[in-house]
């Protein structure tokens, strides 16, 4: 009974509901495509309405026509309708299906159309349980108000579990893909949010640390000028070299932010901060234990390294700062200190960024004050089992100060 396995005949879930509201039903091509088995489903369930009645007169003949254009609107609106009108619907149907059972008794398979075209919008197969006793005990009622075999209730009870069953199995597979199919196009929106994020943050700490230092150089250029000697002459026009190839470097990391590229290493990252360190009159010490860390690890340091530079440039008034990396019990701690005025802290789009990328990596970030007033910062992340490797010179500096 092709009839009841309805391709366009959704389950009465929202998302689905709503679906097909706005032209979007996944499934309407895929009905439009099987009209031909539709109608001749609709066609073999003439023999349950014209065989039974070439032997009856006249009147007969009418009710039997009146029931068949009852079932055909009831057949083709109940697939069309929602709710309650649905409900309605399908009740008549069932209706229009007891009806003309009294009338034939070889007209038992036509309770297998309302039962299977309701199994493809019962979501619960509990609930359909309960309408098929009720449809059954109903059955057997009228078999034996008018004296029928009982083999007929059987007959009944066979096809409209074989069919519905079946019915009902399928609809839940086509729920299963259009909930799979929000589901895919939820999270491709979620990604989109995120790669948006990333860049927005990426773009924020690059811009950010180069501009500073861009700033910071212009402006020793500009002090050096003043002096008007060859010597500060020199040393200006070095700066505002710099300044120019940092801004060339920083237009090359914006495009690499915005394409998706990681950074260079911290080794490369460690370089920018010394310069920029540099010319702010601070001085650098680092210590970096022998790891190997992964890509997503790497990024989340040397962006935070960025950005505790930019932020000891513009607001620490420091003179010294300590950069260290170190591996204990399974865990990677990465901490920035510098001898500046510390005090209160106020998180912004920098810090708030960074935090959200060493979340991002099951890790955690905490801002404090030090002992002689100064800065704090300390990067905690779980160590993988891939990021030991051997003692390499790429990452070990000890006690090494400008």
């Amino acid at each position: 009974m092709e009839s009841m396995n309805e391709p366009g005949l959704q389950a009465p879930e929202p998302g689905i509901v709503a679906e097909r509201a706005r032209g979007a039903d996944p499934t309407r091509g895929f009905f439009r495509g099987r009209w031909i088995v539709r109608w001749v489903a609709l066609l073999y369930s003439v023999y349950f309405f014209v065989e039974p009645a070439y032997g009856h007169s006249l009147a007969v003949w009418i009710k039997f026509g009146l029931c068949y254009a009852a079932f055909l609107i009831l057949y083709f609106l109940a697939a069309e309708l929602t709710g309650r009108r649905q409900a309605v619907a399908l009740a008549l149907f069932f209706a229009i299906a007891f009806v003309y059972y009294s009338l034939s008794r070889d007209a038992y398979g036509v309770f297998v159309y309302p039962f299977g075209m309701l199994c493809l919008f019962v979501s619960r197969l509990r609930n359909l349980i309960v309408v098929l006793v009720v449809m059954m005990a109903g059955v057997l009622v009228e078999t034996r108000y008018l004296g029928r075999s009982y083999s007929t209730v059987e007959d009944v009870l066979f096809i409209c579990v074989v069919i519905g069953l079946s019915n009902f199995a399928f609809a839940q597979q086509l729920r299963a893909n259009a909930r799979l199919e929000r589901a895919n196009t939820e999270i491709e929106r979620l990604s989109q949010e995120a790669e948006r994020e990333r860049i927005a943050r990426d773009l924020h700490d690059l811009l950010g640390h180069t501009l500073t230092a861009i700033a910071v150089k212009l402006d020793l250029a500009r002090r050096l000028l003043q002096h008007d000697t060859k010597e500060s002459v020199g040393r200006a026009r070095n700066e505002i070299v710099e300044a120019e190839q940092t801004a060339r470097h920083a237009l090359a990391e914006v495009r690499e932010a915005v394409a998706g590229y990681r950074a260079q290493g911290l080794d490369a990252e460690i370089g920018r901060a010394r310069r920029s360190l540099l010319a702010a009159d601070v001085k650098l010490t680092t210590h970096f234990a022998p790891v190997n860390l992964s890509p997503a690890q790497l990024n989340v340091l040397c962006l935070a390294l960025r950005e505790a530079v930019t932020n000891i440039v513009r607001h620490a008034h420091a003179t010294a700062c300590q950069a260290a990396l170190a591996v204990s019990d399974g865990t990677i701690r990465f901490t920035i200190e510098d001898n500046g005025r510390g005090g209160r802290f106020r998180e912004g789009n920098g810090l708030r960024g960074m935090r959200e990328r060493v979340k991002s990596i099951a890790g955690a970030m905490k801002l404090t004050s030090a002992a002689h007033g100064g800065t704090i910062l300390e990067l905690t992340m779980p160590l993988e089992i891939e990021t030991l490797s051997e003692p390499g010179d790429r990452l070990a500096r000890e006690a090494e100060a400008l």
